[in-house]
Formats: C-alpha cells, structure tokens, sequence
C-alpha cells in the first residue's frame, strides 16, 4: 500500500500516549514517504463550530475531495505513521487528493 500527499484516510492511529482510539478517525496526509506518512486529524465543523476558534484547529476551505463534509484539521496533532503499521488505513474518496493549494496552505501553517 502507498499514500499520496492530500489523500483522506480513515484508520486508528495511535495518540502520542501509545494507546489506539477506540474508534476509526480521519486523517490528511501531508507527507508520503515509501516508509512512512504523516497525518493530521481531521473531524467534522458539525457541532464543533467553536472550536475553530482555537489557534490549533485550521478550517480546511477546500475540503471536497477527499472530505464530503466541512472539515478542520487539528495543527497539533502531526503524526508519523510507520508502513508497518499502514494495515487498518483506508484511503477516502476513490484516492482523490485535497486541492494542491489548500494543501500547500495547510502545510505552511505546521
């Protein structure tokens, strides 16, 4: 399996404390290596209105593809995914990528 930079993927990776989530979430792929990839979480604005307010959380203006509904990513929550642990990751969307620009964006904002 191999990603691309702007996919959506949904999967468990886990937190900085080592433990898995306890369900699938959404994640941005910002890097693609052949060993690994690093990921911002994604959610949903539905119902999280406010915390866009937080200087963490970036709305992503262009979110359709790979996202189907208004979404933030979280700043703080980079990720390096080893490929050893790319088994229970699902890519979004048929592979589309997030628009080149929004994506340049995001990440000048890491």
């Amino acid at each position: 399996m191999s990603f691309i930079e702007g996919q959506g993927i949904l999967g468990k990776i886990r937190f900085m404390d080592g433990e898995f989530p306890a369900y699938d979430r959404t994640y941005l792929v910002v890097t693609a290596k052949s060993e690994y990839i690093e990921v911002l979480n994604v959610s949903s604005i539905k119902g999280k209105e406010r915390k866009l307010a937080f200087p963490t959380n970036e709305q992503l203006r262009l979110y359709n593809p790979p996202f189907v509904m208004p979404s933030f990513v979280k700043l703080d929550s980079l990720t390096r995914v080893e490929s050893s642990d790319w088994g229970n990751l699902h890519v979004l969307n048929s592979g589309r990528t997030l628009d080149r620009t929004e994506l340049a964006r995001i990440k000048g904002l890491l």
